[in-house]
């Protein structure tokens, strides 16, 4: 088969053409294999930490807070808030290439809690329920 190029849907409204120079060159996501256990580690020992992040970085006050995904860029948190549940994603403050890479730009952001007031990158979104449960699905 020869790709000419390529239309990517990634979902809630992220959609995109894709050359297929850039497709053949692609790698898969370094987290890929460790992503399940990143998941897991985050939301068994730093429930806190993930309720910090969403409060500074996200500008959300979340009662819980759950990492449904995690990769190379950032790491997604569905959020229970007064409110009702909602979705944010955090970016890391540079792209990752290994789990121990991931885990210091996790503590590096947890690091500037106490420090300066300086925001990373978040995305919020409204569509909470839904979002949550897709980005569960994807992760599974």
């Amino acid at each position: 088969m020869d790709v000419v190029d390529i239309y990517f849907v990634g979902g809630f409204g992220v959609m995109g053409w894709v050359a297929a120079s850039e497709y053949s060159q692609a790698r898969p996501d370094p987290l890929v294999d460790d992503k399940i256990d990143i998941m897991h580690h985050m939301n068994a020992d730093y429930k806190h930490a993930l309720n910090l992040l969403a409060n500074r970085f996200a500008d959300v006050e979340a009662r819980d807070a759950e990492m449904t995904s995690v990769d190379r860029l950032g790491f997604h948190l569905c959020l229970k808030t007064k409110d009702g549940v909602r979705g944010t994603l955090i970016a890391f403050l540079r792209e990752v290439a290994t789990p121990a890479d991931e885990r210091g730009q996790t503590d590096r952001l947890t690091w500037r809690l106490r420090g300066s007031r300086e925001r990373a990158p978040a995305i919020f979104f409204r569509e909470a329920p839904q979002l949550c449960r897709a980005l569960r699905e994807h992760v599974s």
